[in-house]
């Protein structure tokens, strides 16, 4: 199993969440924790042929809801030890099923605006790998909440990992 090495340190996470909290009209609710969770991932080379030739993209599903993303390798640094916060809700097959569905669709939205259709001509064997996620909890009035931020970009993550967020947080709670 490898693991991504977060490049957002502690430090750092809570300083963007702490600028986060604040709008101009209000805060946003008082920071209760701040944790580094190793989210599952599938990661798979795929090639596509299109008239200019070959090109391949690494692209990754997430474990748990089978959530997909482009993934871009350069300045990440694997290691070999570390921390499952999570375990893969879905089998690689699934996965697999995912992502080149998902490519699909995007080659064929890009080679539309392109003017340059291509096809899928192979997918790798998925590796398992866990990245690093920046979880920020947070109470306001009397309720509780959280936001979480990419380990290596310090992006805030949006709605569309939520629902995997809450899932595995809640697998973490049980299991």
């Amino acid at each position: 199993m490898k693991f991504v090495q977060p490049e957002i340190s502690e430090v750092e996470a809570r300083e963007i969440f702490s600028k986060k909290r604040k709008t101009l009209l209000r805060k946003k609710g008082e920071i209760v924790r701040i944790e580094l969770i190793n989210f599952p991932y599938y990661i798979f080379e795929i090639t596509a042929k299109s008239r200019r030739g070959e090109k391949k993209s690494y692209v990754s599903v997430d474990g748990i809801r089978g959530t997909f993303s482009f993934l871009d390798f350069k300045n990440i640094i694997f290691l070999e030890e570390g921390t499952e916060s999570f375990y893969f809700e879905i089998e690689e097959k699934e996965a697999k099923k995912i992502a080149k569905t998902e490519y699909k669709g995007e080659i064929l939205k890009s080679g539309l605006i392109e003017k340059n259709p291509a096809e899928l001509k192979e997918v790798s064997k998925g590796e398992k790998i866990y990245y690093p996620f920046w979880v920020c909890y947070y109470k306001k009035k009397n309720r509780y909440n959280f936001e979480a931020i990419d380990g290596i970009s310090g992006k805030m993550q949006g709605v569309q990992m939520n629902p995997a967020f809450i899932q595995a947080l809640n697998q973490k709670k049980s299991g």
